[in-house]
């Protein structure tokens, strides 16, 4: 109930803010600019949700068919990661490893000759660090917050 309440006061604070802008604009440059500026004020928040959105799904997943699954693949091999039954499967160079987010001691960014690497270290595995290839840098952060999220049972 309170999310209730608390999105029609946003809502309507945003009509406020609207009509506030387009009155403080028209005032000064004429009616067409005042539509002009609450138009482009909406557009800048649509975008701004739209990337925080996209950011969180990056991280936490999608839920599809009861299952939040982050996963990334390449030819070395498959990770996924299951957020919603704390666990997760590593395939790498035909070497596999299941685990759940309590086994996960830590995972690092690492850039080794150039190329980017995630380095996934395990607890109670016969292999305690995997290095999973990345394409860059951003994904290997990417991942490396995954895990950490993980790790601490936050994602």
């Amino acid at each position: 109930m309170p999310f209730i309440i608390a999105a029609f006061a946003l809502v309507g604070l945003l009509i406020y803010g609207a009509v506030r802008l387009y009155a403080l604009v028209a005032a000064a440059y004429g009616a067409v600019a005042g539509g002009a500026a609450v138009l482009l004020a909406l557009a800048v928040l649509a975008v701004a949700v739209v990337t925080l959105v996209r950011r969180y799904r990056a991280v936490h997943g999608v839920n599809v068919k009861g299952e939040r699954i982050v996963s990334l693949s390449g030819s070395w091999g498959q990770v996924a990661v299951d957020a919603e039954q704390k666990r997760g499967t590593l395939q790498l160079h035909g070497q596999g490893a299941r685990f759940l987010f309590a086994d996960i001691a830590g995972a690092d960014a690492v850039e080794r000759e150039g190329a980017w690497t995630l380095v996934l270290r395990l607890k109670h595995q016969a292999q305690s660090d995997w290095p999973i290839p990345m394409r860059n840098r951003q994904e290997a952060k990417r991942w490396a917050k995954i895990f950490a999220l993980a790790a601490s049972q936050e994602l």
